[in-house]
């Protein structure tokens, strides 16, 4: 009986890692996969508004997540963003990662974005902070990557985080005619007063 409960939970824990389900690697971080083929094409030549909802592109791989790691220590907080094709075939690549945290009373949220494009494909990195913060990247064409970290002092060492991600590619930064967007939790065109979501709660390690 004993043998017998343990092959049923290794069971239920292969088929949560092979559905995508979230789960920790310890306290401070937190993996999971994303879907393929789910990234949306929205044409925006007459308005924002006309491009909604968009139209899935299963054959579009470029910019098409495929996993994500948070990792949130005592000193840092890590993103690493896998991909299944990251090959340049649109002039501009915008990564956001989009956090919320607890402090003062309330929820706080900031993002850290990385835009690469045409003559600077490694791309530049800031943080939506009050103050200035200092972002580490790198993004990878050859191994399909994008990683970033900054300190943890830039949301004040919060007891949790929670994290977002949008990754969009387009032909031009501001005011773009198309736009290819996959993310962890929709954000682009979402229905009107509907709430962001955010993964579970990564606690400090």
């Amino acid at each position: 009986m004993r043998t017998r409960g343990r092959l049923l939970a290794a069971g239920v824990a292969l088929v949560a890692m092979t559905l995508g389900l979230v789960y920790p690697a310890n306290a401070g971080e937190l993996s999971s996969v994303d879907s393929r083929e789910d990234v949306r094409h929205y044409d925006l030549a007459e308005g924002i508004d006309s491009g909604l909802p968009g139209t899935v592109m299963p054959d579009h791989h470029d910019g098409d997540l495929r996993r994500y790691s948070v990792r949130y220590t005592e000193k840092r907080i890590r993103v690493v963003l896998k991909f299944r094709d990251l090959t340049r075939t649109e002039p501009v690549l915008t990564i956001q990662a989009r956090f919320r945290w607890p402090g003062g009373g309330q929820l706080n949220y900031a993002e850290a974005l990385i835009t690469g494009g045409e003559g600077n494909r490694s791309g530049t990195a800031r943080l939506t902070t009050p103050e200035p913060c200092t972002i580490e990247h790198r993004i990878s064409y050859q191994r399909n990557r994008a990683r970033l970290s900054f300190p943890a002092g830039c949301f004040s060492s919060p007891r949790w985080v929670q994290f977002n991600s949008m990754v969009l590619t387009m032909d031009h930064e501001t005011e773009p005619a198309y736009l290819y967007v996959d993310d962890v939790f929709p954000v682009f065109g979402a229905d009107e007063g509907a709430y962001e979501r955010f993964t579970r709660r990564i606690r400090r390690s």
